[in-house]
């Protein structure tokens, strides 16, 4: 889209919605063009800053979306017309909601007095969305007054400051907007004028009383299992993996999507837990589970776990809900994975705890390395097959690749090889859903620099 610097949308409550896109470091919006949101889109042509990527088609622009933002780290405004365009982001917008990945959903609407009316297009939008988003926010049509465009502002800021902190997840603000549509102006600076609110986050720190408490049960039991589901790229979460596998007692689990792969942790979950009898998968029941990371792809783990009960499971991460998919659930830890691991680690160091030496790690990293043979052994003598054809092609990744993978069995398979090679690996795996995934691919590719 092109900028233009000249004219923009007559419509104040636009201006001021990309104006605080603009001063909130938003880089980057997605659109589908129609008729109600054409004020959105004239102000978005006459920003200086935002980059936009025009989608014609509602559904797929919506997981376009997702894959920016993803690889981004970063949210990512996506803008439709009004009616039933909005419906069409439910599937990327919920897989981002379990993803953890922040989308700023902006919907044009009619003015709230002709929803309901059998008039064009006049369907319920605003909370349409709403079991998928942290918040919903009703921007009314006319913000002249100023008590109006003072709740505009507020309502802007507020919607912001809930996409770009604490738990990442999408927010919805629904724009309305009455005829005529088109009305221009004169482009008036506000980049640096309209009121802004900012946040300050504290860093997040594991208290030393915290610590000392937890780090004294890992330390104390003789088997402590960590496992790791789908995850950004962390290299501090990886070494403090690495530094904690150290201690004898501890064996660490990870998936293609982990984005945490070292030769210390176990990478094809299934490809061990298929070779072990029933004697050694109770022989390594866990005494603590950790978990760290989106939703994890192995059934294996998921049953074994589930048959098993741990003592005790922990799961570290930012969350709305309490969640227990081996219902052994006994502490959440409402913080990001790798300071948490730090800090507990500091304490360990300091305090020169001793982590019981009962050879876990030892015992299932030789298990690791049978159920390695065997699966290269098979390979080698299998027909051509399904499981030939992604051993082929994972080999023929290149070094550094970005992959992305489908969902059901093409994700599944890519678990039992490692991919060491790939600097990271991403798929749909917030709701497992089988649609969206080539326009994610295609989003997540064009987030990449040249």
């Amino acid at each position: 889209m092109e900028t233009n610097t000249t004219v923009t949308t007559d419509k104040e409550a636009c201006r001021i919605l990309v104006s605080l896109l603009e001063k909130h470091g938003v880089e980057e919006a997605v659109v589908s063009p129609g008729s109600r949101n054409a004020p959105l889109m004239m102000a978005l042509s006459a920003s200086g800053s935002i980059r936009c990527t025009v989608v014609i088609d509602e559904r797929s622009a919506a997981f376009i979306a997702l894959g920016k933002a993803s690889v981004t780290g970063r949210p990512v405004v996506l803008v439709c017309t009004s009616g039933t365009a909005l419906l069409n982001y439910a599937p990327a917008v919920a897989e981002a909601y379990y993803r953890k990945v922040s989308l700023i959903v902006v919907s044009a609407d009619r003015p709230v007095e002709w929803i309901d009316q059998d008039d064009s297009q006049t369907l319920r939008q605003y909370e349409a969305l709403a079991n998928y988003v942290k918040g919903n926010y009703n921007i009314p049509a006319d913000c002249s007054a100023p008590a109006r465009r003072w709740y505009v502002n507020r309502m802007v800021n507020d919607a912001l400051i809930s996409a770009t902190s604490g738990r990442q997840a999408p927010v919805h603000i629904n724009v309305q907007l009455d005829a005529p549509l088109g009305g221009m102006e004169g482009w008036h600076d506000t980049r640096w004028t309209e009121r802004t609110v900012g946040m300050i986050q504290p860093d997040q720190r594991l208290s030393h009383a915290d610590a000392a408490a937890l780090a004294a049960i890992v330390s104390k039991s003789p088997r402590v299992l960590v496992i790791a589901g789908f995850h950004n790229p962390d290299v501090a979460l990886r070494d403090a993996l690495e530094r904690l596998s150290l201690r004898g007692n501890v064996a660490v689990m990870t998936e293609t999507i982990s984005n945490l792969s070292s030769p210390r942790f176990i990478n094809a979950i299934d490809s061990v837990l298929s070779i072990m009898s029933e004697d050694e998968l109770d022989h390594m029941r866990p005494d603590l589970v950790i978990t760290v990371g989106g939703a994890i792809v192995s059934r294996f783990i998921k049953q074994y776990l589930r048959r098993v009960h741990p003592d005790e499971h922990w799961h570290v991460g930012l969350s709305d809900t309490t969640i227990d998919c081996f219902q052994s659930l006994t502490q959440r830890i409402d913080m990001e994975a790798a300071p948490f691991f730090s800090g507990l680690l500091s304490v360990i160091d300091e305090d020169c705890i001793a982590c019981c030496q009962s050879g876990y790690y030892e015992e299932w990293m030789a298990l690791d390395c049978s159920a390695r043979k065997i699966h290269s052994d098979f390979l080698q003598s299998a027909p051509w097959s399904d499981l030939r054809a992604v051993s082929t092609l994972m080999d023929a990744v290149p070094e550094g690749t970005a992959l992305q993978l489908s969902n059901g069995t093409s994700v599944r398979y890519a678990q039992l090889f490692p991919a060491l090679q790939c600097s990271r690996a991403d798929s749909n795996r917030g709701v497992s859903g089988i649609d969206g995934s080539t326009s994610t691919a295609i989003g997540a590719a064009s987030a990449f620099p040249n």
